[in-house]
């Protein structure tokens, strides 16, 4: 095995956990650590790379499920969905366990029953990993989580706390879910976040951006512009929209601090893609060679499935000429996933 690898690795790892309680602290999950950047959250993207990641953090994982219990119908299901189909996050049993949990309560069960019913595996697989990647204990059958078995996962019995607490709705990251308590579960609450975010959109990249239908996107902003909140422009075949100056500032930007609008489904999946390289490249004897051959090929895979990603960018404005694994992990860690810059 080799070392520096396993060391990246496990730097890596600690990276993505660090982020993710950061994230989840900001929502109100019980934890120490909180996002203190103007990036807004984006909860179903969140909650995918989570329940991949979080098998190595078990603590987390089920301080999500409980604030899930808690603030479950601020999720868009139908958006969670189609991010998932996209994307294919490395996470669908442990979803629709967690979707059968949360349908068992009666105010859940319209909004999260189909999802609980979607995603099976028919060999089942322990949930937990410790940091090296060694599978931890699991329990007998008859004192497993039902629920999860029943998905093709093994793990203890779910023992919430009830310990998450009710979030901040003037911090810019919570933004969303601000916009969400106001307008409902609506593409309206995330063309607002970007409007908030850029000087103008187009609804065919907006779209992509919020991960919806471009047909809903177009529908709602012209819909939205009659409000005389939104204003348009012409150029050529494309048209723009943008916030009418002043108007939303008091609900969009409070205290003045702009929102960011992140595409964190495309991060977040590249994230753990390499992830998912690294950690099986750890597990093997590979010389310096075979490694850097590796790394172009998973690049030039990145390149090609997620076209001028934000990593890839980033990467190649600060490191033209580097194309080590070290550089990726350093431009990943450090000015992406703890500060966007």
């Amino acid at each position: 095995m080799n070392n520096w690898l396993k060391e990246s690795r496990d730097q890596l790892l600690e990276t993505m956990v660090d982020f993710l309680w950061q994230q989840w602290s900001s929502l109100g999950v019980a934890g120490l650590k909180k996002s203190n950047d103007n990036r807004i959250i984006d909860l179903e993207a969140l909650l995918l790379f989570s329940l991949s990641i979080c098998r190595y953090d078990p603590r987390l994982f089920d301080e999500i499920i409980d604030w899930l219990f808690q603030n479950g119908h601020l999720v868009n299901v139908q958006r969670l969905q189609q991010i998932q189909k996209k994307y294919n996050f490395n996470c669908g049993p442990q979803l629709s366990a967690i979707a059968e949990l949360l349908a068992q309560q009666s105010k859940y069960k319209l909004k999260w029953n189909g999802l609980a019913n979607k995603y099976f595996q028919e060999e089942v697989e322990p949930l937990f990993y410790a940091s090296d990647g060694t599978v931890l204990p699991c329990p007998q059958k008859n004192l497993s989580e039902p629920v999860f078995l029943k998905h093709g996962i093994k793990r203890g019995l779910i023992n919430l706390r009830g310990y998450s607490q009710s979030f901040d709705i003037n911090n810019p990251t919570r933004l969303l879910l601000k916009l969400r308590s106001l307008l409902g579960i609506n593409a309206r609450a995330e063309i607002l976040c970007l409007l908030a975010s850029e000087p103008e959109i187009q609804p065919n990249e907006a779209a992509r951006q919020l991960s919806y239908y471009q047909k809903t996107i177009q529908t709602t902003l012209v819909e939205m512009s009659l409000s005389g909140v939104i204003s348009s422009r012409n150029n050529k075949k494309k048209k723009y929209y943008r916030l009418n100056p002043g108007i939303l500032d008091n609900l969009l930007k409070p205290k003045s601090l702009s929102p960011i609008w992140v595409f964190w489904p495309e991060l977040l999946i590249i994230t753990e893609k390499i992830w998912q390289k690294i950690s099986q490249l750890s597990q093997i004897d590979i010389d310096d060679l075979l490694l850097n051959s590796e790394v172009l090929k998973l690049l030039k895979t990145l390149e090609n499935n997620y076209p001028n990603n934000i990593i890839t960018k980033t990467y190649e404005a600060k490191n033209p000429n580097d194309k080590t694994l070290n550089s990726i992990l350093l431009t990943l860690s450090k000015n992406l996933l703890t500060k966007l810059e």
